[in-house]
């Protein structure tokens, strides 16, 4: 059944064990987001989050869903059940305010299960970095150091245009590669960016993450749009929000497990 996002209701979030991990599914957004798939989130994240997660701001349309941002206001749907290993696809477009955050990501903690480390995977478009993608991988074990692996991708090199097109995105994760792509205006699949699980051979290269941070338990995945707080740590990421009202339209969303 789909729920009718603009009557979206804050969900707690339940700690699911690893062993629920969900199968295949897609999401197509019709008049709202499957109900039995995905949670909307209520509340804060705290700083750089300059925001809370307000299900109303999450609008249907006959197709696709629109996350919208509003000083103070900022929309994230999460799924209910944790995944594991597989592609992760959506499309989607936005509007272009300076300090938003547009996302497509996989999330697990401790949250989830208590020591568990803090693995993401990020696909995120920002405003104010221009037409790029940025992408992350991140870990960090509980009270412990925060790593991440960075990279901004030029979306125009490959016809592509966030702000004016539908882009097709996603990533490929695996037990020893991420591989991030999008689908040019042919039709090709082009990989954008690799990053792999470091061997073992003494050597973690600039493309290899160590064995110890390697995202491995299930994990949620979630999409949200946000806006920063422009404290210290939110001028560097997403930098100055300047109160503006933003938008990010999703067409659908895919999960293919390995």
């Amino acid at each position: 059944m789909k729920t009718q996002a603009i009557l979206g209701i804050g969900i707690t979030l339940l700690t699911i064990s690893a062993t629920q991990a969900a199968s295949y599914f897609k999401d197509d957004f019709n008049w709202g987001y499957n109900s039995g798939i995905w949670q909307a989130r209520s509340g804060s994240n705290g700083s750089p989050f300059g925001c809370s997660f307000t299900p109303s701001k999450i609008s249907p349309s006959s197709h696709g869903i629109t996350l919208g941002v509003a000083p103070n206001q900022c929309a994230e749907l999460r799924t209910k059940s944790l995944v594991g290993y597989g592609r992760i696809q959506s499309s989607l477009k936005t509007g272009n305010a300076r300090g938003t955050v547009a996302s497509i990501f996989t999330y697990t903690s401790w949250h989830d299960v208590p020591g568990r480390a803090w693995q993401e995977i990020d696909i995120e478009f920002l405003p104010s970095l221009g037409n790029v993608v940025h992408t992350n991988l991140i870990y960090q074990p509980q009270g412990g150091t925060y790593q991440s692996w960075e990279q901004d991708i030029d979306l125009g090199q490959y016809g592509l245009n966030i702000y004016q097109d539908l882009i097709h995105i996603g990533f490929d994760w695996s037990s020893w590669k991420v591989d991030w792509y999008v689908i040019d205006p042919s039709g090709n699949t082009r990989i954008i960016r690799t990053l792999y699980r470091d061997n073992g051979d003494g050597y973690v290269a600039s493309n290899e993450v160590p064995q110890y941070a390697w995202p491995v338990d299930s994990t949620r995945i979630m999409i949200n749009h946000w806006h920063g707080d422009n404290s210290a740590s939110g001028m560097y990421f997403p930098q100055q929000y300047y109160w503006q009202n933003n938008w990010a339209y999703y067409d659908y969303l895919e999960y293919v497990p390995k």
